[in-house]
């Protein structure tokens, strides 16, 4: 068997190093809007943002309030560090005296039809859009929708591909290939991100209107006038109050194979639903749903990960997968950090570079239903309980304690770290490893202890912290001086964004009726 170390012996030469220097990354931030009170905006998408449907950097997901903050892919972290700089800073130049939320868990939301769902304009598309998020509400409630995240889309270059095959004495299709090593990555990301969770989960604390009045669910703790908390959650947001929704546990969707993916992907998005069902299609005039599905479409899968390729005009993400393989992978485990204006660091780019790339050489490859249910168990002890003094993890069938397995990962990610520093020159990857090494023995030293212990050791309110920190990171957005992105440049992709929703709307032929039909059609 091929150590690790062996393996990345194999990928150290020259080639290597121009094909490594092209790994990409791009970064999707999601975060509300809210007022100077600290409340959930109620104002339209901001028209000086553009359009929502069409703006390839600044958008908005389920709701109006809900931003999402993109950056192209990019061979260098600075580049995308600097690009996500300049549209927070641009967003906050035009955002009037609203402020955007620096945590996961929402805000202050009295009630969920507080929660105005995205409106995208009249062209099909984007009643679609609204269609579908309208269902998300019928279906699991709005508040759960309210969460904000960061998603990291990562990227190996074909060159990188190509050198790899050979090496590992592959002769099949390299499309192929590289499809069935990406699947390898999501595979070992379902299996290790409790990791992930456990460094930089930030959300252990929320405000307690979140609940609606069941405060009963979880043995919550309380703090100030509002906040309740877990003593040791790391992730409230990747519980099943949140972005992992327990309705979806009977999909059973398959990662042994990109076709395995599919096909239960698929099987879910036609397969009728009892319960949805009853909230029924269309009501009068009105959608309440695009269907009553398990599934509406794919994106309704709530996963921590997701094989991705670029979709073209009208085309489901299963039909991209299937024509053209995998071209990347989308993390969407990770929390907002609450401790950067920007909700993400340079270092933990860094670091989730080391953990995809960990996930990829790592010599664990299958992934039966039996190792999944074990990575389920151990991702939900870790989002409520990931902080607990000697918390054991499954392993296996076996019990393996929390630090050990810790220490075992980061060691392993420690020699992809020199591969990396060897290949870029310098040392920024070492050093963003050294950053979080400590809190493999103190939890304390995790992005969810830091934030809880800041916040019990002031008796303060998670919503009066979070409006503090707000109102900073919106100054330190203003005094940024934009590089990447020039305010001029996004000022013409907002104009340029409107012209394009309004193409789309003057060209639509069908009824919203018939497009829908057209686009379920198998």
């Amino acid at each position: 068997m091929t150590t690790l170390q062996q393996r990345l012996d194999e990928l150290s030469s020259a080639e290597y190093t121009a094909a490594v220097k092209e790994i990409r990354r791009g970064i999707e931030r999601e975060t509300l809007r809210v007022s100077p009170e600290g409340k959930i905006s109620q104002r339209e998408h901001p028209k000086l943002l553009g359009a929502a449907l069409t703006h390839p950097y600044i958008t908005t997901d389920y709701s109006e309030a809900l931003l999402e903050l993109i950056t192209p892919p990019s061979n260098n972290i600075e580049e995308t560090f600097g690009q996500l700089q300049d549209i927070h800073h641009f967003v906050s130049k035009n955002i009037g005296d609203e402020v955007l939320w620096p945590m996961s868990m929402p805000c202050f939301i009295k009630h969920q039809d507080e929660i105005p769902i995205a409106y995208y304009g009249e062209s099909n598309i984007g009643k679609m859009k609204r269609t579908y998020r309208k269902g998300l509400k019928n279906r699991y409630g709005s508040m759960m929708q309210a969460i904000a995240g960061i998603h990291y889309n990562f990227s190996l270059p074909g060159e990188f591909w190509e050198l790899y095959q050979k090496t590992q004495g592959d002769t099949s299709d390299l499309n192929t290939f590289q499809s069935e090593q990406y699947m390898r990555m999501v595979r070992n990301v379902k299996r290790y991100v409790w990791i992930i969770t456990y460094l930089f989960g930030a959300s252990p604390a929320m405000c307690r209107s979140f609940l609606e009045g069941e405060d009963d669910v979880l043995p919550f703790e309380s703090l100030g006038k509002g906040t309740v908390y877990l003593p040791h959650a790391t992730s409230l947001r990747m519980s099943d109050l949140g972005y992992t929704n327990s309705a979806q546990s009977s999909l059973n969707v398959e990662y042994g194979t990109l076709q395995n993916y599919i096909t239960k992907l698929r099987r879910a998005i036609r397969t009728k639903s009892e319960e949805y069902k009853a909230i029924g299609i269309k009501v009068g005039q009105d959608y309440q749903q695009l269907n009553d599905n398990i599934l509406q479409i794919e994106n309704e899968l709530y996963a921590p990960v997701r094989p991705k390729q670029v979709t073209r005009s009208g085309e489901k993400p299963t039909d991209a997968l299937e024509r053209r393989g995998i071209m990347y992978v989308e993390l969407r485990a990770l929390d907002v950090n609450p401790f950067s204006a920007y909700g993400i660091s340079k270092e933990q780019m860094r670091v989730l570079d080391l953990f995809m790339l960990f996930c990829l050489f790592n010599e664990r490859d299958e992934l039966d239903s039996v190792q999944q249910d074990e990575a389920d168990e151990n991702i939900d002890r870790i989002v409520l309980n990931g902080r607990a003094e000697q918390l054991t993890l499954k392993l296996d069938g076996t019990d393996k304690d929390r630090n050990e397995w810790v220490h075992e990962i980061l060691d392993e990610m420690a020699a992809i770290a020199k591969w990396l520093d060897n290949h870029y020159g310098g040392i920024h990857y070492s050093i963003a490893l050294d950053r979080v090494k400590p809190a493999a023995d103190d939890p304390n030293k995790t992005l969810s202890g830091m934030l809880l212990n800041e916040l019990l050791n002031a008796n303060k309110d998670n919503g009066r912290y979070g409006l503090e920190l707000a109102n900073g990171y919106k100054t330190q957005a203003l005094a940024h001086q934009p590089n990447h992105f020039k305010p001029s440049f996004l000022v013409e992709e907002g104009q340029k964004s409107i012209a394009k929703q309004q193409q789309i709307e003057a060209s639509d032929t069908l009824s919203f009726d018939e497009f829908l039909e057209n686009y379920f059609k198998y």
